[in-house]
């Protein structure tokens, strides 16, 4: 069962919608990069958002502008991947990212998984855990 079909189970009919499209996207993106969730914190650091990481790090999950979002990943191709691997327009994931990067930055650094610098620690996370955690902040 692919993430995408895992986030239809666990939504069900509680509602998310596009959000938690977006948020099965995710996970399947950063499963696929090498770097992981640490590409997508380093795209922020080197996009000037460090102060965003670093308080979604320490735990406020305060939802990010849309366009923070597109500013922040650059040309990473990110937005692109997950709009058509949810067949949701670009604005749709900014809007839907903006939302979930704070929750997933948050469990990654406080579950250990990841230095707020964006370096990995070398344990993996769960990426069911790591999806149900976000998917019950945004639902």
């Amino acid at each position: 069962m692919g993430l995408l079909d895992m986030v239809e189970q666990m939504a069900g009919g509680a509602g998310g919608g596009d959000n938690a499209k977006v948020a099965g996207g995710l996970m399947e993106e950063i499963q696929s990069r090498p770097g992981g969730i640490g590409e997508v914190l380093q795209s922020f650091h080197q996009n000037g958002m460090t102060g965003l990481v670093q308080q979604w790090a320490g735990g406020q999950t305060q939802p990010a502008n849309p366009s923070d979002i597109q500013t922040s990943l650059g040309s990473s191709g990110i937005v692109d991947s997950i709009a058509q691997r949810t067949g949701l327009s670009p604005d749709a994931v900014k809007t839907g990212l903006a939302v979930i990067v704070p929750v997933v930055i948050k469990h990654m650094a406080s579950s250990g998984h990841v230095t707020p610098e964006g370096q990995p620690t070398g344990t993996t996370p769960d990426a069911g855990g790591l999806l149900q955690s976000v998917l019950g902040h945004i639902m």
